[in-house]
């Protein structure tokens, strides 16, 4: 069924035969997908940006996760189905058994970064979430890397994620733990003797940043520790452009 105008398409999408959280959520996704339109025509327009259709209906999809995530603390959304298919994610209410996360949140004062990387035989890439102590996402991001290997990527999202603070302009405001999921690469972080040779620029980009961003604590992450920055990593092997958001 075609709609006219705007009007019509409110009240064609407010009319869909859904109840309670199911209908906020659709209608919330719906806004998502408006915003994310309308925001992309801009750019299009305005800054003479070439988005294609796949980084549109991407960053319709997060905008769409995150309003969920803020708008129902009790509505707890598999992170992976979400990108496959949303209409299959589950949901528990208040009532309803509750869902472990396999996060960690941040002490009290602090915010926790956590990066991660997926590397393939073609292509490299990572992704990065950041969270405070009450795990409300603060900023993301997601896309390819120029890393030859996962250690590396892994690297690169290090950097990337001080990237974000910095632009945000937070650095020295807060305290922030940088979680990795590579042992190896938390080892060279902890010990610069195991640090490889042909590396040193890398680091030495790193210190720089962290110079500018203020304290700085590195922790590695349990396996599975964040679902949704593994998924952003996953993602971003077939991202042309590197996506961040906050």
């Amino acid at each position: 069924m075609a709609s006219g105008n705007f009007e019509e398409f409110y009240s064609l999408c407010f009319n869909v035969k859904l109840h309670d959280t199911r209908k906020s959520l659709w209608l919330i996704a719906i806004a998502a997908t408006c915003w994310s339109v309308w925001l992309t025509r801009n750019e299009m327009v305005f800054e003479r940006k070439v988005l294609s259709m796949d980084t549109m209906i991407f960053h319709a999809k997060m905008r769409a996760l995150l309003w969920v995530r803020v708008a129902f603390d009790e509505c707890m959304v598999q992170e992976r189905l979400w990108w496959l298919s949303p209409s299959k994610c589950r949901f528990d209410s208040i009532n309803s058994k509750p869902v472990t996360l396999s996060c960690h949140y941040p002490p009290h004062g602090w915010l926790k970064f956590n990066v991660s990387e997926m590397a393939t035989e073609e292509a490299t890439g990572c992704g990065g979430v950041l969270r405070d102590k009450e795990e409300i996402v603060k900023a993301l991001f997601s896309g390819p890397c120029d890393a030859i290997d996962a250690y590396l990527a892994e690297l690169g999202a290090i950097i990337i994620a001080l990237d974000v603070i910095i632009e945000i302009g937070w650095t020295g405001s807060g305290l922030i733990i940088v979680e990795i999921g590579s042992q190896v690469a938390y080892n060279w972080l902890l010990n610069k003797d195991r640090r490889p040779w042909l590396q040193q620029t890398t680091f030495t980009d790193m210190k720089r940043r962290l110079a500018c961003v203020g304290e700085v604590a590195f922790s590695k992450a349990d396996q599975h520790g964040n679902e949704m920055v593994d998924t952003l990593s996953t993602t971003s092997i077939n991202c042309r452009v590197m996506f961040k958001a906050w």
